[in-house]
């Protein structure tokens, strides 16, 4: 798959969805050892990057968080705004970092899909899809300050009518370089089942690479996804958050027809690899607690693992909750 220049050869590329409050480059990083292409940032506010286009931004803790890149996978910065013109500023400073080596990142992604009231409110993630030609304004000063690098988009079928066809054409014209679709309106937030042949629509529409998203729960729907609606790609979110052995075990699922399930030792390790990077990027203790309780799920005991990692202090005690539960721990599929 050719994303603008970017070359990625694995045949699905699976990219990690923007999370926020998880999808921090630690986070990126170990998820892109595990079988990720692509690791998308937190979804991030073009509008207040722009106000920070002058001098002393890089002081900004948010702003240098946003910069930071792992070692594995290629990244994407995503970015939310209602304004054509935020939109354009905040491209521009990142297309400053990037080709001056202070950031590695190399996509930048603009969010038409996000449903949360915060963001909705102000005109911006998916309430945007009721007006396509802003859609691709805002999707055009993009593409015209981003230079070399590939700007891609996400959508949803709508915002509460379908318009899934029209939005991505307008996006393909404006010069976006690949499409994830979820596959619901924004009225229906995450109600109702992903509606994957509509996602196909897209795919049969544009000549750009489209990626599914919406309901990819278990390894085995990356090729379910697929099959149904013909993406090149697909995006997964929460699923990772709770195991975060998902990409490569999607990679065994699509080489023979199974995958070895996930223990709580994988966990384990993986929660004290995640510590060992906070440090690196600077990230709060509390973004660590976060993480836990998200790898508890699925676990026998997970509810009094869960009141107890509430109540740690550091890394260490974490560690030992987590060890601790062990024996109780069983495996999932």
């Amino acid at each position: 798959m050719n994303i603008g220049s970017i070359r990625i050869s694995s045949t699905p590329v699976l990219a990690l969805a923007p999370m926020a409050g998880y999808t921090d480059a630690a986070f990126r990083t170990l998820i892109a050892q595990r079988g990720a292409d692509l690791v998308f940032s937190e979804l991030s506010s073009a509008s207040a990057l722009a106000r920070k286009h002058g001098a002393g931004f890089e002081q900004d803790k948010n702003t240098r968080r946003l910069m930071q890149v792992g070692d594995f996978g290629i990244t994407g910065i995503q970015l939310f705004s209602s304004s054509p013109a935020d939109i354009g500023a905040a491209v521009t400073l990142l297309r400053r970092e990037i080709e001056a080596g202070k950031c590695k990142a190399r996509i930048i992604d603009l969010n038409f899909g996000c449903p949360a009231p915060k963001v909705v409110r102000n005109g911006a993630g998916s309430a945007l899809l009721a007006d396509e030609s802003k859609v691709a304004a805002i999707a055009a000063a993009a593409v015209n300050a981003a230079g070399q690098i590939p700007i891609t988009a996400k959508i949803r079928l709508g915002y509460r009518n379908k318009n899934n066809i029209q939005t991505a054409k307008a996006l393909e014209d404006a010069g976006i370089c690949a499409l994830t679709v979820h596959g619901r309106t924004a009225a229906q937030k995450f109600s109702g089942k992903s509606d994957w042949k509509s996602i196909g629509e897209v795919v049969d529409a544009v000549s750009i690479p489209v990626f599914g998203n919406g309901d990819v729960r278990e390894p085995a729907d990356v090729q379910k996804i697929m099959d149904e609606s013909g993406c090149h790609g697909v995006m997964v979110g929460r699923a990772v958050l709770s195991n975060p052995m998902f990409f490569s075990q999607a990679r065994q699922y699509l080489d023979s027809g199974r995958f070895e399930p996930v223990s709580w030792a994988d966990k384990i390790r993986f929660m004290r690899e995640y510590i060992l990077l906070m440090p690196r990027f600077d990230l709060p203790f509390h973004a660590a607690k976060d993480l836990a309780i998200q790898l508890s799920v699925g676990f026998r005991g997970s509810a009094r693992l869960r009141g107890e990692l509430m109540k740690v202090k550091n890394g260490e005690e974490l560690m030992a909750s987590m060890q601790n539960a062990a024996p109780h721990a069983k495996s999932e599929p």
